[in-house]
């Protein structure tokens, strides 16, 4: 180790690690791949918010109505439970 606290050059050599691997050139007349430019997208079909807006409603009505039936029959298996133990 030097006086200034990093080790030297024959302390390095010492440890195993010799730096980074050789470099190898590429051959003669390699080129990178070129990538194929994609065309314009295509245009999307136009959307019926209306239809989007009562499937959301229909939806949201089934997803609440399926937690409240959830909630019901695990109150039932609970009074149940309760009432048996």
């Amino acid at each position: 180790m030097s006086s200034s606290g990093t080790p030297d050059d024959a302390t390095v050599r010492e440890g195993g690690y010799d730096g980074p691997p050789v470099n190898v050139p590429p051959p003669p007349g390699w080129r990178v791949e070129s990538v194929a430019l994609p065309s314009e997208p295509r245009r999307m079909p136009r959307q019926d918010h209306g239809a989007i807006d009562a499937a959301e409603q229909r939806a949201k009505l089934f997803t609440h109505w399926t937690a409240l039936l959830a909630v019901v029959l695990m109150f039932t298996v609970v009074i149940i439970g309760i009432v048996r133990g």
